[in-house]
């Protein structure tokens, strides 16, 4: 019998477009050590062969079924953990769900014929359809509930610990923004992006969950509403005391970053743009011109009015509308900025002022964009600007940055 042929490695680009997935993402798992490639070109560029595509696709099924990227690294590290079973794991939960749909489909069927000739239905008919509309509309996957369920049991004194005095803190009245108060909301905090695990399909599910259902109606961490409505309001006020933190202040921010903010949000103001995205920091970053952030987009070959008729592409050109937009200093700002900021504080606390630089907004940018597109979202304005417009490997960027950010710490 001759051996089977063995297909050609593919490139990085090659299997991007092959598969739907992006560049970015595929050097995000290469990164993490959930999938290297096995082979490289003498340049060092990326070659995967069968064996590696073969793991990619146990990924991406192992993604739909509900597993975290941490999870995966360790079910590919089983060797039991065959892709056989991971075919037949994905197969049966496609079978329930098209089972589910043509349930569905035939209850409405049999409605629609009832309304077509009688007028009128039947209540215990509409029972059934609800009953399987629900059904298709479970929270939780099984092989969600089972692993939310075992990384509940690993914290599940700690816990009930947070419960016992969140309700404390509520009989006693202790007001939200007390330390003893917020240090609960952050517990709580850290508990729920713990259960998530970084899973956005989890993520959805718990918002579900929160927004459609009684809290007792999970299996783990059951807590009252009041206390849970107590929690929430405690997280509300701890994110106003962070968006303090994150005001423009020589306190937070360096002078050179603080003027990438202001010249940002009166660049976004030109081009009648209401909410200060992340190409609103890209443009500030270029208009300022004097930090070493500004100095490696010139040296890219990046103007101010190239990216601003780019940013006009990809929006729309914007007329000024009849309601005066929001002056610069009171423009809102996006979620994507808020999380772009939260990234720079943190690499900020490497450096010795511990003070927000144009260095760390570039490199927020940049990580922001790992996170979204490592779950197959799309990246935010600036990434595409650059790398769309520009042509700019986001990265060797990130490495320019990261290179340059190490300067200032020593």
């Amino acid at each position: 019998m001759q051996n089977p042929q063995i297909s050609k490695a593919l490139k990085i680009g090659e299997l991007a477009q092959q598969t739907g997935l992006s560049i970015r993402t595929l050097h995000y798992y290469d990164e993490i050590g959930l999938l290297s490639p096995s082979q490289r070109t003498e340049a060092g560029h990326r070659l995967y062969n069968d064996e590696d595509i073969s793991c990619l696709q146990q990924i991406l099924s192992l993604r739909q079924l509900g597993f975290a990227l941490k999870e995966i690294r360790a079910c590919l590290a089983n060797p039991d953990f065959s892709l056989p079973k991971i075919v037949d794991l994905h197969r049966a939960k496609i079978r329930e769900e098209m089972a589910l749909s043509r349930t569905l489909l035939k209850q409405l069927d049999a409605i629609a014929t009832e309304i077509a000739t009688t007028q009128t239905v039947a209540v215990e008919n509409l029972i059934q359809v609800m009953e399987t509309i629900t059904m298709s509309q479970k929270y939780f996957t099984p092989e969600q509930q089972n692993l939310l369920e075992a990384r509940f049991q690993e914290v599940e004194t700690e816990w009930q610990d947070l419960v016992s005095q969140a309700q404390a803190k509520m009989r006693q009245g202790v007001d939200f923004s007390h330390p003893a108060v917020q240090w609960l909301a952050n517990r709580w905090q850290a508990a729920m992006k713990s259960l998530i695990g970084g899973d956005a399909a989890i993520y959805r599910a718990l918002a579900q969950v929160y927004q459609q259902a009684e809290v007792e109606d999970v299996s783990w961490g059951a807590m009252d509403n009041a206390t849970l409505e107590y929690i929430l309001k405690a997280c509300a006020f701890s994110h106003l005391g962070q968006d303090i933190q994150l005001q423009l202040s020589e306190t937070n921010y360096t002078q050179d970053a603080i003027a990438v903010i202001e010249l940002g949000q009166a660049a976004i103001h030109q081009l009648n743009l209401d909410i200060f995205g992340t190409e609103g920091i890209l443009l500030g970053l270029i208009a300022q011109k004097n930090s070493l952030a500004a100095q490696m987009l010139q040296n890219a070959g990046i103007t101010l009015t190239q990216a601003q008729n780019e940013i006009i592409g990809q929006l729309g050109e914007r007329s000024a509308p009849s309601i005066p937009l929001p002056p610069p200093g009171k423009m809102p700002f996006a979620y994507r900025t808020m999380r772009v900021l939260e990234l720079a504080r943190q690499k900020a606390e490497c450096l010795p002022q511990k003070r927000i630089t144009p260095e760390c907004l570039l490199w927020g940018i940049l990580q922001e964009t790992v996170e979204v597109e490592a779950e197959n979202q799309p990246s935010g304005v600036a990434s595409r600007v650059l790398r769309e417009r520009f042509g700019i490997n986001l990265t060797a960027l990130e490495q320019q940055v990261k290179t340059a950010i190490s300067r200032f710490s020593e």
